[in-house]
């Protein structure tokens, strides 16, 4: 990314919206100029060459002052656009740094700091995934010991709260703080990778009374090895009464259909029994028009296999 100095007084605006907070301030970086449709906001304001700003939609608004913003509860900034109409308040990322100051952003925040690496003003991340601007008596504190006892949490691996006290009181790490480990403290990471999945149970009875009452088809491959044939997909299907298993070779999974669909009226026609049910996952080369067209004909019922399950 390569930052210039703007010249012309052309604007562009990226952000576009319709429902916006009325005293919410937005850190763009799609927006050339800071703007706001709220004309009280401003300390002076005077007026300027009509300049037309362009929407990332293709619409456009019309500038008709510019002035400074420096009361309470406000971001303090100069230059700033006040155009009638504009639902959201605009803080042009560009701008910011063209008065030189340093913009850095993160997946919770942003701080906007001067040259001396002070810090001039900072911004959240909300539900929306737009930067809002944090007011100095925001009761949002970017240094409280929860944050902190969140990042020392990380950094040692998701360490627990009772080995992290461990490491405190005996002083394990060069110039850990002092943390508040006894708040209340979630990590969402943590409980994800506490869960574990239960296993299937094998069942001890069959609930199937004859053969070909209900069929398992499922397709194994692409394998890194083809057989002598070229062949790099394999057909498996397994007969729930019996248990007894058919493997049948494949070159694509174009072919898995036309495979299923002879397999299925060969085994009718030698056993002289009709197929009841057969049970697969969602594949394509399972939940498809032909292969659903042949069951409907011969009066199969197809069963599909619940994701991530045996």
């Amino acid at each position: 990314m390569i930052w210039r100095v703007k010249t012309s007084e052309k604007c562009k605006v990226a952000f576009t919206t319709i429902q916006t907070p009325v005293d919410a301030w937005y850190f763009d970086s799609g927006c050339s100029r800071h703007m706001t449709g709220n004309r009280s906001f401003f300390t002076e304001l005077e007026e300027c060459t009509s300049v037309h700003v362009t929407f990332e939609d293709g619409a456009k608004g019309r500038i008709i002052a510019k002035g400074n913003i420096n009361k309470s509860n406000l971001p303090c900034l100069n230059e700033v656009r006040y155009m009638d109409g504009l639902k959201a308040n605009l803080i042009s990322i560009s701008q910011i740094c063209d008065q030189g100051y340093s913009v850095n952003f993160n997946n919770t925040g942003c701080v906007v700091t001067d040259k001396n690496n002070q810090v001039f003003m900072s911004g959240r991340r909300q539900t929306d995934n737009c930067y809002h601007w944090s007011s100095n008596s925001s009761n949002i504190c970017h240094l409280t010991k929860t944050d902190q006892t969140w990042l020392w949490h990380r950094k040692l691996g998701h360490i627990s709260m009772r080995s992290l006290d461990k490491v405190i009181r005996n002083e394990a790490v060069v110039d850990i703080p002092s943390l508040d480990i006894n708040g209340k403290f979630f990590c969402g990471d943590c409980q994800v990778g506490k869960k574990t999945k239960i296993s299937h149970k094998s069942l001890k009875e069959c609930y199937t009374i004859r053969v070909f009452e209900l069929l398992h088809l499922d397709l194994m491959g692409l394998m890194q090895t083809e057989s002598l044939g070229g062949k790099k997909y394999v057909l498996v299907v397994v007969d729930d009464y019996s248990r007894f298993t058919w493997v049948l070779f494949l070159k694509g999974k174009s072919d898995t259909v036309k495979l299923c669909i002879s397999l299925c009226l060969n085994l009718q026609r030698e056993k002289g029994k009709k197929i009841i049910r057969i049970s697969s996952d969602h594949g394509k080369e399972f939940d498809n028009e032909d292969l659903n067209n042949f069951c409907q004909s011969k009066g199969i019922h197809h069963e599909f296999a619940a994701p991530i399950t045996p």
